[in-house]
């Protein structure tokens, strides 16, 4: 996948902005997950990109809260998002060195691109992907 290019420190926050944050390195290009669990979690599918956890700071955590999945193949997650007004933020993998950010809770600019789509199996009905970008019916593969 790709990375940017991008050094310079990043923030984002929540709507409400009792979730403010940093990332201080580079971050990966985004992919748009189409898989259930992140069409209930973020209102439709989700736009992420990730960083390594040890470069993301959290500056402000008032309301942050963990939603930890305990069903199937995302038992080992957990989904960080705003108790207040419920902006949907992070998605963790247990043991896992990279986290997850909304790209939607990034400030603007991001010099970031969508470079693809994944779970594409789960998309469902009501829209349709109609770029040229990789698509994947599961995990992205090389």
């Amino acid at each position: 996948m790709a990375k940017n290019n991008n050094r310079k420190k990043t923030k984002g926050r929540c709507l409400c902005g009792q979730v403010q944050f940093e990332i201080h390195r580079e971050l990966r290009d985004i992919v748009n997950c189409h898989c259930s669990k992140c069409r209930k979690f973020h209102g439709n599918y989700g736009a992420y990109t990730s960083v390594k956890v040890e470069n993301l700071k959290i500056t402000e955590q008032k309301s942050l809260k963990w939603y930890k999945s305990t069903t199937d193949e995302t038992a080992n997650v957990r989904r960080g998002f705003c108790s207040e007004c419920g902006s949907s933020l992070f998605w963790h993998p247990k043991d896992q060195p990279n986290i997850a950010i909304a790209a939607g809770s990034l400030d603007s600019p991001t010099n970031l691109k969508t470079v693809g789509h994944i779970w594409c199996s789960q998309k469902t009905d009501y829209y349709k992907i109609e770029d040229d970008l990789p698509r994947f019916d599961e995990r992205w593969s090389k």
